[in-house]
């Protein structure tokens, strides 16, 4: 597999220099707690007590994570405060396929096409694909915002393949739609075919496929160097990337936790990179909170599931997900276990990847709540 690289032009500014030199690996002593700060082509390192947290309670929650969390443990969890790396772990340089956690991709390049204008969250997606209503009119009432969050009801063909290749189908054939499972906006089911309609709407309106964007307008600026992802076919003459991160013979994306932290701190800026807007921060907004009913069969997601962003909303039964997490939290979720945790009030990114799954939502929150538990009597606030 070719991975792509970060290219620059030769000729630069002093300024683009210094930004992006390779900065020593150190750990600050002095209180920096001040401000923000942005990496350039490497993170610079803080001890945890300089940006307000106690290394021993984050040792603890550390040794929780690698005691409970399967496998992997805490070998690939990645932490950053203020924009400073307070902990790595061993393999925080592992490059692996993050699946689901793709999805959160492509709702970027969604927030990119709004930001051109090409789009609004409320358009009807039948304006940019016309024929989406062709042979089942309920359909015209599917907005950009509801295929963004699991709630468009909209479904489409399952080709039988080898399971052991692609379990879920050929993802090329969720373009070709089916009878709708419900009306949109009046259920929420994670369901990957309104994805690939996404990222079909959005790779039309971009003229390009979606990675060349991303890497263009998000992966160079921001400085993630590692990274690909996966082709599944061609809509209009144009590349499809796994919008999804669907099992099958295109991986979705491929990065390491160190460079997801990176797309992370893009987030906790509401889409700001030291100074220059990438995102637009209404989106980022949107992006991280709620926006689906509380019916459905998919019941892990009822009350907490935003622009495939998976938040800490209240959830039917009164209660959050994680209660010990900051109540604004919100993750990239992908099988095998791979997090991206944005935590707006503690001014933190967590990244924790891995390729063993640590078991399914249900699982996974409680254990997740006790982390948190424990981290959060290491952070000052």
């Amino acid at each position: 597999m070719i991975h792509s690289c970060w290219r620059r032009p030769i000729l630069f500014s002093l300024a683009a220099a210094l930004a992006f030199a390779p900065t020593p690996t150190f750990a600050e002593s002095a209180d920096t707690r001040s401000a923000m700060i942005f990496p350039g082509a490497r993170w610079r390192e803080a001890a945890p007590e300089s940006q307000g947290v106690s290394s021993a309670k984050l040792k603890a929650a550390v040794e929780y994570m690698e005691k409970s969390f399967g496998p992997d443990g805490a070998k690939e969890l990645v932490i950053i405060r203020n924009g400073w790396l307070i902990h790595k772990g061993p393999n925080a340089g592992a490059y692996h396929n993050i699946w689901s956690a793709t999805k959160t991709f492509t709702s970027t390049m969604l927030g990119l096409m709004i930001a051109d204008r090409k789009c609004s969250l409320d358009d009807f997606a039948v304006t940019h694909l016309p024929a989406l209503d062709d042979r089942y009119p309920v359909y015209n009432q599917i907005r950009l915002r509801h295929l963004a969050s699991m709630s468009s009801g909209y479904k489409g063909e399952v080709a039988d393949v080898a399971a052991d290749v692609q379990p879920w189908g050929d993802p090329m054939r969720y373009l070709n739609p089916v009878a709708p499972d419900y009306e949109a906006g009046t259920r929420v089911e994670y369901q990957d075919h309104q994805v690939f309609v996404l990222g079909r709407i959005l790779t039309r309106l971009a003229g390009e496929p979606m990675k060349a964007v991303l890497q263009r307008r998000v992966a160079d600026p921001i400085g993630i160097t590692r990274w690909d992802w996966g082709v599944s076919g061609t809509v209009d003459g144009i590349e499809l990337n796994n919008a999804a991160g669907t099992p099958s013979k295109s991986p979705g994306v491929e990065i390491t936790p160190l460079d997801l932290a990176r797309f992370g701190l893009l987030y906790l800026n509401r889409g700001n990179w030291n100074g220059k807007t990438i995102l637009p921060a209404a989106f980022v907004d949107e992006a991280g909170k709620n926006q689906v009913p509380t019916a459905g069969r998919s019941t892990f997601l009822h009350g907490r599931y935003g622009l495939y962003w998976w938040t800490n909303d209240v959830m039917p039964n009164g209660k959050r997900p994680w209660p010990d997490a900051p109540p604004r939290a919100y993750t990239a979720h992908g099988h095998g276990s791979n997090f991206c945790f944005i935590l707006p009030e503690w001014n933190m990114v967590i990244v924790r990847m891995g390729t063993v799954p640590i078991g399914r939502t249900t699982q996974g929150d409680p254990l997740w709540n006790g982390f948190f538990a424990i981290l959060a009597e290491a952070v000052e606030r």
